[in-house]
């Protein structure tokens, strides 16, 4: 069963490593072993490192009072998820809104997900991902549903998402692997991770990928490169410090930049081949993303004190080329589109630091737990237009649709760049949470958060200065019924500074409410398989709610709208034996206003996930997985119900060699990604991967 706990601890393994080698030491070396067993104790061997749960206290998934699931490499090998999207098409409770090509919004209990952390370290105001986030360089990627104010700085109850980096391991451990599937996919991934010295006290891991694909669209293909490289160790007898860098440069061309228009002039929806794009080949969509960071961390007796630096650098250039379909496709000529070219350079540079102190202390004859933490960060923010002439066709009335090639419009010679955003965006917090021990079956965390964020600057002529600060409260509350059985009930204030424009192109303010949820966890099968039952509500006002697309600035803008949540989800995961391990599912839930009426309605409002990976011998592993959701709609736009199925068998040549076939929608079942907006894309039809992995 995964355990959330802090970083790291004195790894047994070393204790037992020092003892042997005493015993087995003479009689006349005896002065020279002990100061060898000193100084083996003192530096240990690294645990690999378990990244905070939901909100950083030394709890494990079943005592933990909120929604959980974490998705571990075995899962991600397994399923060959080599980018996060697909991956969290596959977590519990969670939607994937792929609204563009290189363009996503997740969402979970139909609210989008805003809080992205890195081991445990909250990033601010993330509201959408550009791109394919390749999934190589993490050992896990865990979801906390529901608000995480404690943890993240902010109490958005829709959930976070957390991505733990790999470490590096105390024996040497190499892995290659290449795969070539549909569309002509090539992928090669290299994971090395080695001890620098004989005791292990400094070890570093790299990890390399690199990704060429054409896409089942027209059109569009896909690079991505992927750099990896971290180091650990001790640097002192209470002191352990870790570095290092990633690189992600993903790079798309024929690229969507909104998507298919759905509805006739007539009032009809339209319909497409599967591969159908706006897309004209000149368009592109680049990112390309370095992050640094340094981790120490002292040992203080039942304390513990860490301090994480990071410095992250994001570039998004993009050439692109946007349909308008207002007021609408002529169902018979194929007429009414006009296009709107665009060149944009958007930068993010983002310094933070996070420190925290954590540890237990006694009270009332029981001992308890303490995190206290600060968190400071600076975001830069900057964004360069291009502009196209006024009289190049591309600003004109479009050819008939469908049935373009990429070539029906040529690229405008764009002008030179103008600044048309330039803010920056600091954020300080302070936050603690504890763990009381009430008694042996009651346990109460309580927390609290305080967040203070200002922006300064401009955007589009318009000025993004603004203060928000607030302190919200937590409360958590388990009570063991029996042995593996829990219940437990939590509570949180949402507080939400907000990113998104209104229509003015001015800073929406921020989402405010309260989130509660309770449920019942129990461990079955000798405590291998977690199960559990949660229903949740939470009210939020001046929640950001896309609202349309100022043709003036090329930027979206939303409205501040009143939302009220509520559901259940059961949820099971786990192994029912050696040989059987399954991931099951259902969310089910409303969204209205408080006068009763459904909003974001392409949000599914019930939802089945079903995955198992079973071992029928030793060497041979098949896997499933099912996802299933009902009829969403945006105005009179509808997507039905459906389901779509994956496989995979996985097969050890010998000890070193793994081969896996995978097969992705193998009912073929044709589907729109999104109904976020009112423009969309069909997801892929049936495709397979071929991959073999190698050993050292």
């Amino acid at each position: 069963m995964d355990t959330f706990q802090l970083p790291y601890k004195r790894a047994a393994l070393a204790c037992a490593i020092t003892l042997c080698f005493n015993q087995q030491a003479t009689a006349q070396q005896e002065e020279s072993a002990n100061f060898d067993i000193e100084e083996m104790h003192i530096i240990g061997l690294r645990e690999e490192r378990i990244s905070k749960g939901a909100i950083g206290l030394n709890l494990s998934l079943f005592d933990t009072p909120q929604s959980v699931s974490v998705l571990d490499s075995a899962f991600i090998d397994g399923f060959a998820l080599n980018d996060v999207n697909e991956l969290l098409k596959l977590a519990a409770g969670v939607n994937v809104d792929e609204v563009e090509t290189d363009r996503t919004y997740y969402n979970s209990r139909g609210f989008d997900i805003k809080s992205m952390q890195v081991d445990g370290r909250g990033l601010p105001f993330n509201w959408n991902v550009v791109g394919d986030l390749d999934t190589s360089i993490y050992d896990k990627v865990e979801v906390v549903r529901g608000a995480n104010g404690l943890l993240t700085g902010t109490g958005n109850p829709s959930g976070t998402i957390n991505y733990v980096r790999k470490r590096p391991t105390n024996n040497f451990q190499a892995e290659a692997n290449v795969s070539v599937g549909s569309w002509s996919q090539r992928r090669v991934e290299a994971d090395i991770s080695t001890p620098f010295t004989t005791s292990g006290s400094w070890a570093g891991r790299v990890v390399i990928a690199d990704l060429s694909t054409d896409t089942h669209l027209d059109n569009n293909s896909k690079q991505r490169r992927v750099f990896y490289g971290i180091v650990d160790g001790q640097i002192a007898n209470n002191a352990t410090l870790s570095a290092g860098i990633s690189k992600q440069k993903a790079r798309s061309e024929g690229v969507l930049w909104g998507a298919l228009p759905l509805q006739y002039t007539n009032g009809e929806q339209a319909e497409y081949g599967v591969s159908e794009s706006t897309t004209m080949n000149w368009t592109y969509w680049e990112t390309d993303n370095t992050n640094l960071f340094v981790e120490l961390q002292l040992e203080l007796s039942d304390w513990q004190w860490t301090t994480t630096i990071t410095h992250n650098e994001y570039e998004e250039p993009s050439e692109l080329f946007y349909v308008n379909a207002s007021p609408g496709l002529d169902a018979e000529t194929g007429t009414g589109l006009y296009g709107w070219p665009g060149k944009y350079l958007s930068t993010v540079d983002q310094d933070m630091v996070d420190s925290t102190l954590s540890g237990s202390f006694g009270l009332g004859g029981r001992n308890h737990e303490l995190v206290l933490g600060i968190n400071l960060s600076k975001a830069s923010n900057g964004y360069l237009d291009y502009i196209a002439p006024a009289e190049h066709p591309a600003w004109g009335a479009l050819p008939a649709f469908p049935g373009w090639n990429g070539d029906e419009i040529s690229r405008p010679e764009f002008g030179a760049s103008t600044m048309a955003s330039d803010f920056d965006i600091d954020t300080q917090r302070l936050y603690a949470a504890s763990h009381w021990n009430l008694s042996d079956s009651i346990k109460l965390i309580a927390g609290a958060n305080f967040i203070d964020a200002t922006s300064e600057g401009y955007s589009f002529e318009e000025r993004m200065d603004w203060n928000a600060s607030e302190t919200s409260p937590y409360l958590g509350l388990t009570y063991q019924v029996t042995e593996g059985v829990n219940l437990y009930a939590s509570y949180s204030d949402i507080y939400e500074p907000q990113a998104e424009l209104n229509e003015q192109l001015r800073n929406i303010g921020p989402a405010v409410g309260t989130s509660s949820e309770a449920g019942l966890k129990a461990e079955l099968f000798e405590r291998q398989l977690l199960t559990s039952i949660s229903i949740f509500r939470a009210e939020q006002e001046n929640y950001a709610e896309s609202a349309g697309f100022d043709t003036d600035s090329g930027l979206s803008y939303s409205r501040g709208v009143e939302v009220n949540s509520q559901g259940f989800e059961l949820e099971a995961s786990g192994q029912v034996n050696q040989a059987l391990q399954i991931t099951a599912s259902y969310t089910q839930l409303e969204l209205e206003t408080p006068e009763g009426e459904e909003v974001r309605t392409y949000v599914p409002r019930k939802t089945i996930k079903l995955s198992a990976r079973y071992s029928p011998i030793e060497k041979l592993t098949l896997g499933t997985h099912m996802r299933w959701q009902n009829e969403i709609y945006t105005g009179d736009i509808t997507q039905s119900s459906y389901a779509l199925f994956s496989a995979y068998a996985s097969y050890d040549l010998s000890e070193q060699v793994n081969i896996s076939l995978h097969a992705n929608n193998i009912t073929d079942k044709k589907y729109l990604t999104s109904l976020y907006w009112e423009q969309s894309y069909y997801g892929a039809p049936r495709n397979i991967q071929l991959r073999a992995a190698y050993q050292f």
